[in-house]
């Protein structure tokens, strides 16, 4: 996995990672932790495809779920996040595989580089 950065933006989002919130033009967005830790392996994974087994062992680390809770963490994801301006999803479902973020830019670290 890349190293993590400190803020990822896509479209009006940004997501700040040091303090795990989502903005959505300035203003905080209501996200679970589940939900965040999902978005935060899609952000980091910069647009590539994103193994659900992965996104289980950092989203449930340590527990067994169903696929089920996935599943409903994308979609809820999906809802929150809407289109992109291009009118598609953000979150790309990649058959057989995972999924994955399009469009997202890491926009800083903490030493203030892009």
């Amino acid at each position: 996995m890349p190293t993590a950065r400190d803020h990822y933006s896509f479209g009006d989002f940004v997501f700040d990672s040091a303090r795990r919130s989502l903005l959505r033009d300035g203003e905080p967005v209501a996200v679970g932790q589940r939900g965040l830790q999902v978005l935060q392996v899609l952000l980091e994974a910069r647009g590539q495809i994103v193994e659900k087994t992965t996104l289980f062992d950092q989203a449930w680390p340590g527990l067994v779920v169903e696929e089920s809770n996935l599943s409903v963490q994308i979609a809820a994801l999906r809802k929150l996040l809407g289109r992109t301006p291009e009118g598609s999803d953000w979150i790309v479902t990649v058959p057989r595989h995972g999924y994955r973020l399009i469009g997202a830019t890491a926009i800083g670290d903490a030493t203030g580089e892009a």
